[in-house]
């Protein structure tokens, strides 16, 4: 019996490691005619694939040098994320967390920066037309692209002067919808297309984190989402340890089969 009870036990976890491997799994849009990375989608030749977490629209596509990728996101809390503290691209063609390489665009506000968005806007409540306006503003000045995965630090660069192929942009659309497109050839990362079937994409916004109150950090203890959604929604106090909706990233996994 106990025998049976085993044998039963490892079936399931099996069972449940394949469920695992096969979520998030999508097959590369092969392009003949690499679409322009503009932030303008309709050269891409394919319906947007559902988040079901529902952060993000995407597709990761590619030719015989290169990898294209686009995310269209409308969640308002996510947006916020991405243009206060970052979004991530990572790839990892081995598996091996060590050996993940992509690139952070945009980067994110500096700590002056964030200090400065929180002091003049976590007393402002906004309408529609300001929540557009502020997010359209968040991605007016995001040239900074950092590397990652080609030397123990990130490599940084301006995004219009990478030398070795790569392109990024986002645009927030007149609703404030951010989209965005990345270009990164197989070279840049000395990828061998012919030994990856499955390619495993990552997208991450950054996230808050708490200052430390050993620290002279003068942040708000009331920083939150500066006016996106009023006053009582953004007011959580770090220092009494309440949730931030800002201290957790948004997160996608993608296993992609190439072409």
């Amino acid at each position: 019996m106990l025998r049976m009870k085993t044998w039963a036990v490892g079936i399931f976890l099996c069972l449940s490691f394949l469920v695992s491997a096969q979520k998030g799994q999508k097959e590369s849009i092969f392009f003949e005619k690499p679409p322009v990375i503009d932030g303008k989608t309709d050269d891409w030749p394919a319906e947007w694939w559902l988040d079901p977490d529902g952060k993000f629209l995407s597709n990761v596509g590619n030719d015989a040098e290169n990898l294209y990728f686009r995310l269209k996101i409308s969640d308002d809390l996510t947006q916020l994320k991405i243009g206060l503290f970052g979004l991530s691209l990572k790839l990892n063609p081995t598996g091996k967390k060590k050996d993940k390489v992509g690139l952070k665009y945009p980067v994110g506000k500096d700590a002056n920066e964030l200090k400065r968005e929180m002091k003049e806007q976590n007393d402002k409540e906004m309408d529609a037309a300001a929540r557009v306006q502020y997010k359209k503003e968040l991605m007016s000045d995001v040239e900074v692209v950092e590397l990652i995965g080609l030397a123990k630090q990130n490599i940084v660069s301006s995004r219009l002067g990478l030398a070795n192929g790569i392109e990024a942009i986002i645009v927030a659309l007149d609703d404030g919808a951010y989209i965005y497109e990345a270009k990164i050839p197989f070279k840049a990362f000395r990828l061998d297309k012919s030994k990856i079937e499955m390619l495993p994409v990552e997208f991450e916004t950054g996230r808050y984190i708490a200052p430390n109150k050993n620290n002279n950090t003068n942040y708000s203890p009331s920083y939150g989402t500066p006016g996106m959604y009023g006053r009582q929604q953004s007011s959580v106090y770090y220092n009494n340890y309440q949730y931030n909706p800002l201290s957790s990233p948004g997160y996608l996994s993608l296993n992609i089969k190439l072409k």
